[in-house]
């Protein structure tokens, strides 16, 4: 388990960014911004289509499909893993942001071992400003 300077922290993260922001004695901080590796227009140079040479509509399509889906996959998985090792080490996480990430990354820390102990929250929100988000952060850790 890693010490930080702050014990609880904020996430607002989407599939493409994640802002790290930190609380400690009233005060919130934006700490750290990561950027995803996931690219959701991945195209190689030279791809063609992922439809077979019968068009769309045919009822098997090219295994060109699988292989962005797997590669788009790991990039996801490789995303968390990097978010669950920022986050090792504090005691209350609270998950920030729209769609499913955030959800997807709580069951990820609720099913790891190292997370046994952590207090993990979560609440849905668009794109916030920076300034929007160190509120928020703060309004919800001083109210607990």
């Amino acid at each position: 388990m890693k010490k930080h300077p702050y014990t609880r922290i904020g996430v607002w993260l989407d599939q493409s960014k994640a802002y790290l922001v930190g609380f400690k004695k009233g005060e919130a901080r934006l700490l750290e911004i990561i950027d995803s590796p996931y690219n959701r227009q991945f195209r190689e140079d030279g791809e063609v289509s992922d439809h077979t040479r019968f068009g769309p509509a045919a009822p098997y399509t090219s295994n060109n499909e699988n292989r962005k889906h797997n590669i788009a996959k790991n990039e996801l998985k490789e995303y968390f893993r990097l978010l669950e090792d920022k986050l090792d080490g504090y005691e209350d996480i609270f998950l920030i942001g729209p769609g499913t990430a955030k959800e997807r990354l709580r069951k990820r820390l609720a099913g790891s071992h190292a997370f046994e102990a952590t207090r993990i929250h979560t609440k849905t929100s668009d794109k916030l400003s920076d300034n929007q988000l160190l509120a928020l952060v703060r309004e919800f850790f001083q109210t607990r």
